[in-house]
């Protein structure tokens, strides 16, 4: 998904992973709506197995994750011209590094190990991991990831996170509900501390 000027200064978006994708997508588009009308272009990439993807999850490695984010990246800067600032989401933190990109922002970066573990108690009556069906190597490779660190590189977080971070922002962990929610201000406040760090990087 593109919103904004092809031409413009691109920012990447890698969703977080699994059902948390369905429960911020709304947000993630409503920022990128946000940093599309202060004048960038911005684009979401659909992971396979995920999204629009054709893929089946179950035949899903966790390199091939790596290899659409690093894609996305090379299509972004030749499509506008430029490596994008790469912003990513709990999850997507893990495979953000695969990026050609002229800086990171991160949004509530998360262990894999605790993911496997939220993913584990979302089973209902006895279906494990909510209904997804991973492959055994996906699932490994996710119980052993951590963000990586990077240059030029922005960690923000909820005020409810007591995580270390650049900014701690005001606004409800929508990833943790059952249902997909939506926060006009919190979107509104990612799209300002996108751009300011988009600045700062281009600099």
């Amino acid at each position: 998904m593109r919103i904004g000027e092809a031409g413009a200064p691109p920012v990447l978006f890698v969703p977080p992973l699994f059902e948390e994708m369905n429960r911020t997508r709304a947000l993630l588009a409503a920022a990128m709506r946000r940093l599309a009308e202060l004048g960038h272009g911005c684009w979401l990439v659909d992971l396979a197995g995920t999204g629009e993807s054709e893929a089946a999850l179950a035949s899903v490695k966790w390199d091939d994750w790596r290899h659409d984010v690093g894609a996305a990246a090379a299509e972004v800067e030749k499509e506008s011209g430029r490596a994008p600032l790469v912003a990513s989401t709990r999850g997507g933190c893990l495979i953000d590094d695969a990026a050609a990109a002229t800086g990171w922002w991160r949004f509530a970066p998360v262990a894999g190990a605790s993911l496997a573990r939220d993913m584990v108690r979302a089973g209902l009556a006895g279906v494990e991991w909510a209904g997804y069906a991973p492959a055994p190597e996906l699932r490994g490779r996710l119980e052993d990831a951590a963000p990586l660190d990077h240059s030029p590189l922005r960690v923000v977080r909820l005020q409810s996170d007591a995580g270390a971070a650049a900014a701690k922002l005001a606004g409800p962990a929508l990833w943790r509900r059952s249902e997909p929610g939506r926060s006009a201000e919190l979107a509104e406040t990612i799209a300002a501390d996108i751009a300011s760090w988009y600045r700062q990087c281009a600099d």
